[in-house]
């Protein structure tokens, strides 16, 4: 990604994280006059342009820490929900859903890649889906501090 491109989500970013309380305080949003207060917040959920994100993905290699990768499985389900102005780039919120818990995630989707974060202290997730499906997903952990990833694809569920 060029640096000007990574810019812009960023400042995409900074700015739809400040639109619910820039709309809150100066009676913007959907219903409101400049000036009147209506309580109203741009979210992922009102955005004008919406797209549901339902992924089913699949890691065939985990590596732990240092070591080498080796022969995986791990197959959770990205569960998510993009909004923006338009649908070239868009914010996203997301459940990563696995057996051992979901993780809530939230990022940018850019043409058909996102990146996504999310988690605790504890346990910081990221995960990377390139446009077409190659995955990465990373969970570092405090405790240690310990590090595991994995590698894959992900594609849409049914």
């Amino acid at each position: 990604m060029s640096i000007c491109k990574a810019e812009k989500l960023g400042a995409l970013a900074l700015i739809v994280a400040a639109l619910p309380v820039f709309a809150q305080e100066h009676g913007g949003g959907a219903g409101g006059e400049a000036g009147e207060d209506t309580g109203t917040m741009l979210t992922v959920t009102d955005a004008p342009v919406q797209e549901d994100i339902r992924l089913a993905c699949r890691f065939e290699r985990e590596c732990y820490e240092d070591e080498a990768c080796s022969d995986g499985g791990f197959a959770p389900l990205l569960d998510a929900r993009a909004g923006g102005m338009d649908p070239s780039v868009m914010m996203v919120e997301a459940n990563l859903i696995a057996d051992a818990g979901t993780v809530f995630m939230v990022g940018a989707k850019d043409g058909g890649r996102l990146s996504l974060s999310g988690g605790d202290f504890d346990a910081r997730h990221l995960l990377t889906i390139s446009e077409a499906g190659d995955v990465r997903y990373t969970v570092h952990y405090a405790e240690g501090p310990m590090m595991v990833s994995y590698l894959g694809r992900c594609e849409a569920a049914e």
